[in-house]
């Protein structure tokens, strides 16, 4: 049965395209890298490193952007229910040098620019709308839906589609490229990767901004939060695995190579290595089982009284879709 009753879809997020949050504290640091590089060959260096240079290959060259700050002592931390999706945040969080373990940031420039900047989201109805996106859908389905495609594609098909028919690639039919020699070689075991963390990670970002700035309330958010969380413990077995299985996504969505790429994996190292320090790392104080609050589904409450309302697809693309649009269906009866 088809009901009109979901949110609109929005046009794919520009922050899909340049990356969500992360990109801006990460474009400022690596702009600051480049000039102290040439400022190094100035000097002498080889290869924008002198005699005491760093190499960004390497993950410990990271480790002064990712400490952890944390609004209270972390050695008499005990985690509350809402600390479970603020370690997931946290994977882009600690990057800004914000507390993880506060639900909204101190400095609201950050999350103001990447909304904007990276998202195009200035107001609560488009919030709303790549929140009920990324949550419905996001790159787990076509990502998922090429991974199984391209695994039995044909060898003969393989070739004529490397040799572009004849025509020159477009950016997009290079970056396609890339993802499918990556599933064909099953690089990074690409093959086996489950792409959930990818979108809800950015979801719990995403939820964590629009409630700093103050475009969600403090229990559409944490509910918000507790329904992707539950999410992300049905699909993974411990936060080491769900950021392994986000760390190969994202790299597959990014498609880069050569010296940025071992670049990003080294600053991604890091990182990973910061959220699971045993002193400081929230994934090391946040018990992975911890049970989640179950969502009462407030961010479908939100969409409806926003009258962000089209026809509702015929199949839920994803399980979590099948639950938000399983609310959304019962939320507008009642309201008929």
């Amino acid at each position: 049965m088809v009901v009109s009753v979901a949110l609109a879809q929005a046009d794919e997020p520009l922050g899909e395209r340049i990356g969500p949050f992360i990109f801006w504290p990460l474009l400022a640091f690596f702009v600051a890298l480049a000039a102290w590089a040439l400022v190094r060959r100035h000097r002498g260096g080889t290869g924008g490193r002198g005699e005491n240079g760093v190499d960004w290959t390497l993950p410990e060259s990271y480790a002064d952007h990712h400490r952890v700050a944390w609004s209270d002592d972390p050695a008499t931390f005990t985690p509350e229910s809402r600390h479970w999706p603020l370690a997931v945040a946290a994977i882009f969080g600690i990057c800004t040098g914000d507390p993880w373990d506060r639900l909204t940031f101190r400095d609201l420039d950050n999350p103001r620019d990447g909304l904007r900047e990276a998202w195009g989201i200035t107001s609560r109805p488009q919030l709303l709308s790549r929140l009920h996106w990324i949550l419905r859908e996001g790159h787990r389905v076509d990502f998922a839906g090429e991974v199984e495609s391209w695994i039995a594609f044909g060898d003969d098909a393989l070739d004529d589609l490397l040799a572009g028919a004849g025509r020159p690639p477009s950016e997009g039919d290079r970056e396609q490229l890339w993802r499918l020699r990556q599933v064909r070689a099953n690089a990074r075991g690409i093959r086996e990767v489950r792409f959930e963390a990818w979108d809800l990670v950015r979801a719990a970002m995403l939820t964590r901004a629009g409630l700093s700035l103050g475009w969600l309330s403090e229990p559409e958010a944490i509910d918000t939060l507790n329904l992707l969380s539950a999410e992300l413990q049905r699909h993974y077995t411990g936060w080491e695995e769900m950021g392994e299985h986000f760390l190969r996504a994202r790299w597959y969505w990014g498609g880069n190579s050569g010296l940025a790429s071992l670049q990003e994996d080294a600053h991604d190292a890091s990182r990973q290595a910061a959220l699971l320090d045993p002193e400081r790392g929230p994934w090391a104080q946040v018990p992975w089982r911890r049970p989640i609050p179950h969502s009462r589904g407030l961010l479908v409450d939100a969409m409806v009284a926003e009258d962000l309302t089209v026809q509702t697809p015929i199949t839920s693309p994803t399980p979590l879709a099948e639950v938000i649009d399983e609310v959304t269906i019962a939320r507008l009866a009642d309201r008929s």
